[in-house]
């Protein structure tokens, strides 16, 4: 008898191609966890899989009622007696589950899981039973670290007890390792690992198989209405994994991915299990919405097409799509932390490329910028994506964000800034002195707008003075009309622009005496309309700023050679 445990529809595909391919003969229990869907939709699950007859047994795991009667509860500070209680407790209550079940470890003759940091597979991690791992995803087995911080924000005893029992598939009692190899880290390499890239299983099964394995599921062949252009695919995250878990959140991140990188091709979405299709067919209406109830593994077999573009922000099941598409764009944490960022990055890119339209990719550079969202930006405007400034080199252009080192030399370095902590200056002091200000305004064009106005800017250093003047000139529009949203770029008046300039250098000398002081300046609101006046105003309001800097600095000196 063969024991599988999983908690996904990725893992039961796994588990079926395992079974239909090592063990066509054998009979085998089945073993899922009933988080995968609602409750109702548990029910038909098992239901389908046992039509599908690829499992002697199939038996659904009440792992939400086990996980949260677990009385110890683990946080930061748990010591390794607390994690032995709750690993101890877990034990005595899968037994129990077990022999409720039914279900008798002794008749298995191999073990396989896909978690074992939780319930039935943890079970037999601190139970020292030899099991077979299965990668929680594709690409995961080389990506721990991104699997541990992720269990360390959503259920805090996972990553304790994968810490104390060396779970993840890192235990001694695991004796192969189940992985497709080609999505893992470059140069990754593990000597039990097996690899097991479940597109290329599915294609070599029986035909007969496949179409049961497609019938549970309930994967359908895909066809598409006529568009302008190929498709672009959007796999969703579930709301619950987002770093801001609420609907309101997850409308806006999806909405901002497919008003950046859609552009007007037609949008498919292949919503995660967890979510509600429904909403998504609301939500954006002109939108294909896929059943949810397959894994996304299996796309290749159901669109005969190839996709303009895949893009996620966080399933796994991307890497394993590489073949279905012109462009895999993988968004992570970094970009839901930087979302309210993103008219800054666009507004940037844009003005590269009206300042510079012949610009070579040896030309460009970034400094502190997130790549996740600043690459595909650019190979959509520019054609490339931007490399990684290096040291030592001179280039046209650099955009700079998250300043923590000197910042390459450049005839233009466009600081995006989006920590507003204007850190840039501290190296650089008179830099606002021939710096040009490009306004980035963001305002409502609905009643159902996801996000509220707001105003920034991007400042640019630039040596030329013909390069300031072009920038100040540049105006760029841009509408993201999913989220209700305009961008107007570069609208300000002469008096708007250098009034913001000002203000820049207020708020960074503010920085400085919060940091040094821990004091704040009472400053002025962000104007509009600003008259000549305004910013004679705002000019000496920084002269007397700057002179108390000075002062403060000064005494500060005096202070240190006495000591």
């Amino acid at each position: 008898m063969i024991l599988y445990i999983g908690a996904s529809i990725y893992h039961i595909l796994c588990f079926s191609l395992h079974k239909l391919i090592f063990h066509p003969e054998e009979k085998a229990v089945l073993v899922i966890c009933d988080n995968i869907f609602s409750k109702s939709g548990m029910e038909e699950l098992k239901a389908d899989i046992d039509e599908a007859d690829i499992f002697s047994r199939t038996i659904i795991l009440h792992y939400i009622e086990g996980a949260y009667n677990n009385p110890y509860v683990l946080t930061e500070t748990s010591d390794a007696e607390q994690i032995d209680k709750y690993i101890a407790w877990n034990e005595q209550w899968i037994e129990q589950w077990m022999a409720k079940n039914k279900l008798d470890l002794s008749q298995m003759t191999e073990c396989n899981t896909a978690i074992d940091h939780r319930h039935f597979g943890l079970y037999l991690l601190s139970k020292k039973i030899p099991y077979q791992y299965f990668e929680d995803g594709n690409g995961l087995l080389s990506r721990e670290q991104v699997q541990m911080e992720f269990h360390k924000k959503s259920q805090y005893a996972s990553y304790a007890v994968t810490k104390r029992l060396h779970a993840l598939g890192n235990s001694s009692y695991v004796t192969k390792r189940y992985a497709n190899a080609s999505a893992q880290v470059p140069g990754f390499y593990d000597e039990k690992m097996e690899d097991f890239n479940v597109i290329s299983l599915f294609a070599g099964l029986k035909s007969k198989d496949k179409d049961r394995l497609l019938k549970m599921f309930h994967a359908e062949k895909i066809t598409l209405p006529d568009a302008k252009g190929a498709p672009v695919l959007y796999l969703t995250r579930y709301v619950r994994y987002l770093q801001k878990p609420t609907i309101q959140n997850h409308h806006y991140l999806s909405a901002m991915i497919l008003d950046l990188f859609a552009g007007d091709h037609l949008v498919v979405i292949k919503p995660h299990p967890r979510d509600f299709s429904g909403r998504y067919r609301d939500l954006f209406p002109d939108a294909v919405v896929l059943d949810k109830h397959f894994p996304s593994e299996l796309l290749p077999f159901l669109y005969d097409g190839r996709f303009h573009k895949i893009i996620t922000i966080g399933s796994t099941a991307i890497d394993a799509l590489e073949e279905d598409t012109r462009e895999i764009i993988k968004l992570e944490e970094g970009f839901e932390h930087k979302i309210d960022s993103v008219f800054e990055y666009a507004a940037a890119v844009q003005a590269v490329k009206e300042l510079y339209p012949e610009l070579k990719e040896e030309e460009i550079a970034a400094a502190g910028c997130l790549g996740e969202l600043l690459d595909p930006l650019c190979r959509d405007v520019l054609g490339f994506a931007i490399p990684q400034a290096e040291e030592g080199r001179h280039y046209k252009v650099v955009l700079a964000d998250e300043i923590t080192g000197p910042v390459p030399e450049a005839d233009v370095v466009l600081y995006l800034n989006t920590a507003q902590d204007f850190r840039f200056a501290d190296r650089k002091p008179d830099i606002f002195k021939k710096m040009a200000l490009i306004g980035v305004s963001v305002r409502s064009i609905s009643g159902d707008s996801l996000e509220k106005a707001k105003d920034t800017a991007v400042l640019a250093d630039a040596v030329k003075e013909e390069d300031r003047e072009a920038l100040e000139r540049f105006r760029f529009q841009k509408e993201f009309s999913r989220a209700g949203l305009v961008m107007d770029v570069g609208y300000e008046t002469r008096e708007e622009k250098e009034y913001g300039k000002i203000m820049a250098e207020i708020l960074w000398i503010s920085r400085k005496k919060e940091t040094e002081q821990n004091g704040r300046l009472c400053l002025p609101p962000r104007r509009r309309n600003v008259s000549r006046e305004d910013v004679e105003a705002l000019r000496q309001l920084c002269s007397v700023i700057k002179k108390e800097e000075e002062t403060d600095e000064n005494h500060r000196i005096r202070t240190n050679e006495t000591e």
